[in-house]
């Protein structure tokens, strides 16, 4: 006897493809990235191949998308603060790459042709703003592959007259579509109740690093991306899916033990499929952006300033400069409480008006810090927090 086997159906010694079944549901950190994609994907519902199907059996699903920690967001007109940033405002930012006392500045507006979802509520109709994925988007492009991949495992089946795959096939792309639709849901942003003239939404964000990023936009694109909740709208709820979860498990389960019955040759053919998906999927993981499958169209983002600066004190200076305000950084508390630091907002607060100023704001600072304030100045109350 060889030490290794040599064929594929003696009973003596052979090689077995049970391990199909293991490649099957193998993956699940990977698919965990692309859940909420690929659950709000227009393809969700088609039966196919998908490695790591249970991975969407969660019968705890989120009430909305994932948001940045640790950034503090302040209105510069309405003076509201946020401490997190939502998704799809982070899909135009990636806060995550500016580095330590970068500052950016946006200007958005909306795009001429607003993509709004109408939905009929009773003999009212609310409007709902959604985000979609791209059609063209790399998720949807290896769901595509998987769906044709499913497809030339039938009619491969069927040639060679495979029955246990062929239900096996069943099984599995069946248990997918029901786990897919049991968490198919759509993004919806948070809307204006009104439509009165207020003033702009302009924001300015400080991250955990020092970093300050300016947005000069509505008080609709505001609430929008920033200052409501995003949410996932479920398409199916309670009982519906419920049941779904329950036929998708039991779907689950059978296709595991048809495929550890099937021929060799259709193990193989579909441990090759979870395979090459498998590789897809990390792929995607590794390659891709959010802003790569998220249609954000519905936003005009136009850069207006970026500069790595080198101190904190400089970028927050860039981003008094650009708002020509000084009251959020008070009201933000992006600024140590003390007579030196009054005074230095003071000085910015006016230097900020001149559109040529040449103004420094480490030099004044450090003049400031240097000079120790007189008791008189001691005793004066601190900087209102509405001056400008």
């Amino acid at each position: 006897m060889g030490w290794f086997p040599t064929t594929l159906d003696s009973d003596a010694q052979s090689w077995r493809f049970d391990i199909v079944s293991l490649l099957a549901v193998i993956g699940g950190s990977t698919i965990e990235k692309h859940v909420q994609a690929i659950t709000a994907s227009p393809f969700a519902g088609f039966p196919r191949l998908l490695p790591a199907p249970e991975s969407l059996l969660d019968t705890d699903r989120p009430t909305r998308l994932p948001s940045v920690k640790e950034v503090t967001i302040i209105g510069v007109y309405s003076g509201t603060i946020f401490t997190e940033l939502n998704f799809f405002a982070n899909v135009i930012h990636k806060l995550e790459e500016l580095e330590a006392f970068e500052f950016r500045s946006y200007k958005i507006t909306h795009a001429e042709e607003k993509k709004k979802t109408d939905v009929e509520t009773g003999k009212n109709t609310k409007k709902e703003i959604t985000i979609p994925l791209r059609p063209f988007c790399p998720l949807n492009l290896v769901t595509l592959v998987s769906i044709l991949m499913t497809i030339g495992l039938y009619i491969w089946a069927g040639m060679i007259h495979d029955g246990v795959a062929l239900v096996g096939l069943a099984a599995m792309s069946l248990s997918t579509s029901a786990a897919c639709l049991s968490a198919q849901w759509y993004p919806r942003l948070a809307t204006r109740p009104t439509t009165n003239a207020v003033a702009n939404g302009d924001i300015v964000m400080k991250t955990r690093n020092g970093a300050f990023v300016v947005v000069k936009c509505s008080e609709e694109i505001t609430r929008e991306l920033y200052g409501g909740a995003e949410t996932c709208r479920y398409v199916f709820k309670g009982r519906a899916h419920q049941t779904l979860l329950a036929c998708s498990t039991v779907l689950l389960m059978a296709a595991i033990i048809l495929f550890s019955n099937c021929g060799w040759t259709m193990q193989i053919a579909v441990g090759v499929a979870y395979i090459i998906l498998n590789i897809l999927y990390w792929a995607m993981a590794l390659l891709t952006e959010p802003q790569d499958t998220w249609d954000m169209s519905r936003y005009n983002v136009t850069p207006t300033h970026m500069e790595e600066t080198s101190s904190y004190t400089a970028a927050l200076w860039q981003a008094i400069k650009v708002t020509q305000k000084v009251s959020w950084v008070r009201k933000g508390g992006l600024a140590p409480l003390s007579h030196s630091w009054d005074k230095w907002l003071e000085k910015a607060g006016t230097a900020c008006k001149d559109p040529n100023t040449k103004w420094d704001p480490e030099f004044e600072r450090d003049k400031l810090m240097a000079r120790p304030p007189t008791p008189v100045e001691e005793s004066q109350p601190k900087m209102s927090e509405n001056r400008t």
